[in-house]
């Protein structure tokens, strides 16, 4: 799977064309059961909007949704030319990661996101089977990690 393509393929389509009179931007890539997911902002419209490819066709997700933010600020524009460090290199830090930190864990689930927070990062949570969170932000540039959190499920209710 060719991010770079497929984001060309959307950005290309008549779907999109239409849709981006706001000049939106990439923000991030996101990946869930085996669909990618192109996410767009509006610095006119303060909201994202989200495609996919679905074979050949583009679909609209999600419109004009709200962003979710502690502190509401522009997002950043994310450069998919600046990504150094593959999917695949980077599951296998991951990997590696969580054989050391918790290595009785099985995962059920992954989340991948790539998005930029002042540098391009892979942000992947995996699930586990007995509902924990290991997230795991690695710099997309140099393969360095960011941030490293394990975690239960269950807490995050509190």
């Amino acid at each position: 799977m060719n991010l770079k393509q497929n984001l060309e393929k959307i950005q290309n389509s008549e779907v999109f064309k239409k849709w981006n009179k706001n000049n939106a931007f990439l923000v991030s890539c996101f990946f869930l059961d085996n669909m990618w997911q192109f996410d767009f902002y509006s610095k006119k419209t303060k909201k994202i909007s989200s495609f996919s490819l679905e074979g050949n066709s583009v679909k609209i997700i999600e419109e004009e949704s709200a962003v979710f933010q502690k502190e509401q600020r522009d997002l950043e524009e994310l450069d998919l030319d600046k990504i150094k460090i593959k999917l695949e290199e980077t599951i296998k830090i991951i990997d590696k990661i969580k054989r050391e930190m918790v290595p009785s864990e099985t995962v059920s689930k992954r989340i991948i996101i790539l998005q930029k927070i002042n540098v391009p990062l892979w942000n992947i949570s995996y699930i586990t089977s007995a509902f924990n969170l290991l997230n795991i932000k690695v710099n997309a540039i140099n393969s360095e990690i960011i941030e490293k959190n394990f975690d239960s499920i269950i807490s995050f209710k509190k």
